[in-house]
C-alpha cells in the first residue's frame, strides 16, 4: 500500500498525529488533511499535507482524490455531525475502499449525550456505505486524566465525580496502533473495537495514585454536576468540553465503563497501563520543578 493512497484526517491532533508518526516509523508516508499551510509544514517530514476544510465540502474533492484508505475523526465540537458527514461523503466520492472511523466507547443513537448520539448515528451510516470499515471506540484518553491539572497542582483538588463507579482509560498511542493495523492489514473489516486498558479506577483510587506520584494529599471534588462543570471551566477546561466532562461522570456513576481485552487481542500485547503512562507524562511545570 502506497502512502499517497492513505489519507489521515486529524493528522495534527491527539490520535491522528500519533498515527502519522507510527505510519512513518513503518516506512509509510501518508497524506494528511490540514486546514492551513502552517499546520501542513509542521508534519511535512512525516506526511504529505493536503489542504482542505471539512466544513467546506468544495475543498475536499482534490484533497481526497486517490484516497484508497481513509482515517476519519472529528473533534467534539458543535459541528461534529457536519464534519464527519462531509468526510464520509468525500471519501465515498473519491472511491475509497476502506474507512477507519474514530468513534467513542458506547456510542449509541438516541443517547442523551449528543456526541455519543452523533457517533452512533455515523457508525450506522458508515456500515451502509458499501465499503470496508472498522470502528474504533476508545474510552477516555489518558492525556485527559485528570481532565484538568491546575486544580490538582494548585489546590490539591481532583475534579472527578462518579462516586465509586469505575473509570477506564486508554493510551492514545495504543489507539493509533490499532488504527494503523485496521488501515494496513486485512481482517478488521466490519469490526467495532471498544478500546480500554485492562484496569479501572474509581475517583478515590485515582486520587490515591496521584497522591503517591505527586507526594501530596489529593482530595476529591464534592458537588453536583453543574458545580463540577463550573469548576472545570474555572480550572481551564474549554467551555464547550466542560458539559461533556460533567455528563461523563453521570455515566461513571451508573457503572457504564468496563475494561475490555480488545486492545490486547488486536495488538498482540497488553495496552499501556495508566500508572506507567502517568510516570512519563507529568505536567512539564511539575517535571521541571523536580
Amino acid at each position: 500500500m502506497k502512502g499517497e493512497n492513505i489519507l489521515i484526517i486529524g493528522g495534527t491532533g491527539t490520535v491522528g498525529s500519533r498515527l502519522v508518526r507510527q505510519l512513518a516509523a513503518a516506512g509509510v508516508k501518508p497524506r494528511a488533511l490540514v486546514r492551513t499551510r502552517e499546520k501542513g509544514e509542521a508534519i511535512a517530514s512525516l506526511a504529505t499535507p493536503v489542504l482542505g476544510d471539512l466544513m467546506v465540502p468544495e475543498t475536499l474533492t482534490e484533497a481526497f482524490r486517490g484516497a484508497d484508505r481513509v482515517f476519519i475523526l472529528a473533534p467534539p465540537t458543535p459541528e461534529l455531525e457536519t464534519l464527519e458527514r462531509n468526510a464520509f461523503e468525500a471519501a465515498v466520492g473519491a472511491g475509497a475502499k476502506r474507512i477507519v472511523f474514530l468513534s467513542n466507547y458506547g456510542a449509541k443513537e438516541g443517547d442523551n449525550d449528543w456526541h455519543f448520539h452523533i457517533h452512533g448515528l455515523h457508525e450506522r451510516r458508515l456500515a451502509s456505505l458499501g465499503l470496508d470499515w472498522t470502528v474504533l471506540r476508545p474510552t477516555r484518553f489518558m492525556n485527559y486524566v485528570p481532565f484538568v491539572w491546575p486544580s490538582v497542582l494548585n489546590q490539591g483538588l481532583l475534579l472527578e465525580g462518579g462516586g465509586t463507579g469505575p473509570m477506564t482509560f486508554i493510551d492514545p498511542d495504543d489507539i493509533a496502533a490499532v488504527a494503523l493495523k485496521a488501515l494496513m492489514e486485512d481482517g478488521h473489516e466490519g469490526r467495532s473495537y471498544e478500546l480500554t486498558s485492562e484496569e479501572t479506577y474509581t475517583a478515590a483510587q485515582l486520587a490515591g495514585l496521584l497522591s503517591r506520584v505527586l507526594g501530596r494529599d489529593i482530595r476529591i471534588f464534592e458537588g453536583d454536576v453543574e458545580t463540577l462543570r463550573e469548576a472545570l471551566i474555572a480550572s481551564g477546561a474549554p467551555g464547550e468540553y466542560a458539559p461533556i466532562m460533567a455528563v461523563y461522570h453521570e455515566k461513571v456513576t451508573a457503572g457504564f465503563y468496563k475494561p475490555t481485552d480488545t486492545a490486547a487481542k488486536v495488538l498482540g500485547r497488553p495496552p499501556r497501563a495508566y500508572a506507567e503512562w502517568l510516570e512519563e507524562n507529568l505536567p512539564p511545570a511539575l517535571s521541571a520543578a523536580e
